[in-house]
C-alpha cells in the first residue's frame, strides 16, 4: 500500500470524523434505466438520471494548492453551476505534492460515491498522461493510460515564461545571451518532470542554453520564488503569472504558442513561432476527470452539467483575464485521443532530455 492510499485513508477518517461523507454508494435508488437519456432542464436546472443520480452533493476536486490553477478553475466552475446543478456543489482542496493527478485518482476511487460520479478531480489533461512517463505512475498506483477517465475540457491555455522584473536582461533573447555567456548562473525555478519543465528543457536544448534549477514542488512556489528574487526565471500558466506580474514582480518575456505574436497583454514577450519553433505543443487543455469505475451514464450527466457550466459567467470572466486563453468544450473522447497523442508524442522528447522516471 503506497504512501499515498494511506494519505487518502487518514483524509477519508478526518471526513467521517466531521460527518462530512454519507453513506451508501450514492447511486439512485429507483432501480431506473438511464437507456435513452437526454438532458432535461427545469427553470435552468438539468434534472437528474431516471437512476436518481445525482442525490447528494457532487465535490469538485482540486489535487494542487487553492491559488494554483486548479484550485482557481474548480471556484470559478462552482460559481457557474449554482443554480444549474439540482445538488450543492462543493470545492474540496486536497493538495498532494507529487503524482497529484494519479493520487487524486486513487483518493476518488476511496470515497463514498467516489465511483459513482460524485467526485470530479480537476485536471490538466496534457501533464496528467506524461506524469506515466516521468514519475513511476505504474509502479506506485498500478495504473496505465486506461484508468485516466476525463469528462469534459473547457479551457485552453497557453505556457508563459517570466522572469523578476528586475533581472540584468529585458527580452528571452537577453536571457539566453546571459546564461550562454555564464553558464549555469541563471537560476531557473522547476518542478522537475513537470510539463512546464519539459517544455522550458526542450527550449534549452533547442537554444542552447544552460541554468542552475532550483527545485520546487509546484509552479506557485516557482512563481513565488522568482517573484521574491530568489530564482530568475521560470515556466507558468496564465493564472499563476498574472497576479505576481500585476504585482510588478515578474514579466513575461516568452509564450508557449503557434502564434506569431504574443498576446496583447505580453506584447514585449516572444512566442516560440517568433524563434523559429513552430510545432511546440505544450499547452494546458483543463477540465474534470473522475474515477474510471464512473457508469457511462453518470459521466455523460456529468458532462452536460460541465458544458453548461462553462458557458456561465465565471468561467468567461476567468478566460477573459488570462491571456491567450480560450474556451472550448471537449468531451470524454476526444480528450482521451489528446491524452494519448501527447504522450506518444512527449516520450521521444522526455526521453531525449533524460526526463523519464527510469533514467535517473
Amino acid at each position: 500500500m503506497t504512501r499515498f492510499r494511506n494519505a487518502a485513508a487518514a483524509a477519508l477518517l478526518v471526513l467521517l470524523a466531521a460527518g462530512c461523507t454519507s453513506g451508501g454508494s450514492g447511486s439512485g435508488d429507483s432501480g431506473a434505466s438511464n437507456e435513452g437519456w437526454t438532458p432535461e432542464y427545469k427553470d435552468g436546472v438539468l434534472q437528474p438520471l431516471p437512476d436518481g443520480f445525482p442525490s447528494r452533493p457532487i465535490t469538485l476536486l482540486n489535487v494542487d494548492a487553492p491559488g494554483h490553477d486548479d484550485g482557481l478553475y474548480a471556484r470559478a466552475m462552482q460559481t457557474a453551476l449554482r443554480g444549474i446543478s439540482p445538488v450543492t456543489v462543493e470545492v474540496r482542496d486536497q493538495n498532494y505534492p507529487t503524482f497529484g493527478t494519479w493520487a487524486g485518482i486513487q483518493y476518488m476511487q476511496d470515497q463514498s460515491g467516489g465511483k459513482d460520479g460524485y467526485i470530479c478531480e480537476v485536471a490538466a489533461m496534457v501533464g496528467a498522461s506524461l506524469d506515466l512517463l516521468t514519475e513511476p505512475i505504474e509502479d506506485e498506483f498500478g495504473m496505465t493510460i486506461e484508468d485516466f477517465n476525463p469528462i469534459v475540457v473547457t479551457e485552453q491555455t497557453p505556457f508563459v515564461m517570466v522572469t523578476r522584473s528586475n533581472a540584468p536582461w529585458s527580452s528571452y533573447q537577453e536571457m539566453v545571451d546571459a546564461a550562454k555567456a555564464n553558464p549555469g548562473t541563471v537560476r531557473y525555478a522547476a518542478a522537475s518532470g513537470s510539463l512546464l519543465d519539459i517544455a522550458t528543457n526542450r527550449l534549452m536544448r533547442a537554444n542552447g542554453w544552460t541554468s542552475k534549477v532550483i527545485p520546487m514542488e509546484g509552479s506557485v512556489d516557482a512563481a513565488t520564488a522568482v517573484a521574491a528574487g530568489e530564482a530568475d526565471v521560470t515556466m507558468l500558466t496564465p493564472a499563476v503569472a498574472r497576479s505576481h506580474e500585476q504585482a510588478g514582480k515578474v514579466k513575461a518575456i516568452l509564450v508557449v504558442s503557434k502564434e506569431p505574436k504574443a498576446p496583447t497583454e505580453w506584447s514585449d514577450a516572444v512566442t516560440t513561432t517568433e524563434i523559429g519553433l513552430p510545432d511546440e505543443p505544450w499547452v494546458s487543455y483543463r477540465g474534470f476527470i473522475v474515477a474510471p469505475e464512473v457508469p457511462q451514464a453518470h459521466s455523460d450527466w456529468l458532462f452536460e452539467l460541465f458544458k453548461k457550466g462553462g458557458e456561465q459567467a465565471a468561467p468567461k470572466e476567468r478566460i477573459a483575464n488570462l491571456p491567450g486563453a480560450s474556451s472550448i468544450i471537449l468531451d470524454g473522447e476526444q480528450t482521451r485521443k489528446i491524452v494519448a497523442d501527447a504522450k506518444v508524442f512527449a516520450e521521444p522528447v522526455i526521453r531525449e532530455l533524460g526526463l523519464a522516471y527510469d533514467q535517473r
